[in-house]
């Protein structure tokens, strides 16, 4: 009977297959995260995570990426990403039922901010003294201010 169970239970198994991971784009410096997921059931899942094919161990991983795993999924968390984060991430899911595996894309720009300031003032002054001519004086200042600021 058990060994029947099993038997059954064994073709009725499916591997696990992932869902589509999308691709992004971000700013340097922002936070991202990349989900691999994962609809089976199965209890023994082991998840690898790969950037531009190669492996993304405890060894070799830049300090600003955290790997995750949780039942089911795993996720790859990129803090303060820089230009160096961008490439083709892949994730594998690795079971004895079969194995599956999703990729996508990070693109990081560059952050530029451009910021400009331009404040006038200018006053006019009219003063009239009783009995002479009307004069009026003009005084004022342009002040502009332009930077860029890039993180």
């Amino acid at each position: 009977m058990i060994r029947t169970f099993f038997l059954l239970f064994s073709l009725l198994a499916l591997p696990p297959r992932l869902k589509e991971m999308k691709s992004q784009e971000s700013v340097a410096g922002s936070k991202l995260v990349l989900r691999c997921e994962t609809s089976s059931e199965y209890s023994s899942l082991k998840f690898k995570w790969f950037k531009n094919g190669s492996e993304l161990s405890r060894k070799n991983k830049p300090q600003n990426i955290k790997i995750q795993k949780r039942p089911g999924k795993s996720e790859l968390r990129i803090s303060k990403a820089s230009l160096a984060d961008s490439g083709e991430y892949m994730c594998k899911v690795i079971s004895k039922l079969g194995n599956d595996s999703a990729s996508a894309n990070i693109t990081i720009v560059e952050s530029n901010v451009f910021c400009s300031v331009k404040t006038e003032y200018v006053c006019i002054i009219s003063i009239t003294v009783q009995g002479k001519r009307k004069r009026t004086l003009y005084c004022g200042y342009n002040l502009s201010l332009s930077q860029t600021i890039s993180s």
